[in-house]
């Protein structure tokens, strides 16, 4: 009997892990599968999991490592919410936040130096800190809206949640 419970539980799991991997992946107005609340306290936690991960150009996995833009649909994929890959592309659909609102799990954008391109892009976690890949050889790691350069350089804030 107990092996029967065994067998039928893992077969439903199994189902309902098929059925969340067929999800339309192209539609950023869904219903949100977790209370917004909830959505929030699971990104920020797996966010501050890919702490230490190392950066990659174009990697968005933590085997693979990371680069901003990958970690934002990383983190977001874990409450089935699937956005844009790149930063720039994140910042254009998102929904715009001022930065004296920003709740954990929005995310926070900075513009090229050299242009007014967006570049960058992080995870808001509260306290003006945030956690990004900040580029080639430094792994995910805490930045702080409070530092010169992204002072300089913060160009705005978006929410999916």
């Amino acid at each position: 009997m107990y092996r029967l419970f065994i067998k039928s539980t893992f077969l439903l799991l199994m189902l309902l892990l098929v059925s969340c991997s067929t999800h339309n992946q192209a539609s950023l107005k869904q219903d949100l599968p977790y209370k917004p609340s909830e959505s929030r306290k699971i990104i920020v936690h797996h966010a501050i999991n890919s702490l230490g991960r190392p950066y990659k150009w174009g990697g968005d996995s933590p085997s693979k490592g990371f680069d901003c833009s990958g970690l934002i649909v990383y983190t977001y994929q874990k409450v089935d919410i699937y956005i844009p890959r790149t930063a720039n592309a994140q910042f254009s659909s998102g929904k715009s936040v001022i930065k004296k609102d920003l709740k954990p799990g929005d995310l926070v954008f900075f513009k090229n130096p050299s242009a007014q391109k967006v570049n960058h892009v992080g995870i808001f976690i509260g306290g003006n800190t945030f956690v990004h890949a900040p580029g080639q050889g430094r792994p995910v790691s805490y930045g702080y809206l409070t530092n010169p350069y992204f002072k300089k350089y913060y160009i705005g804030s978006r929410t999916y949640l």
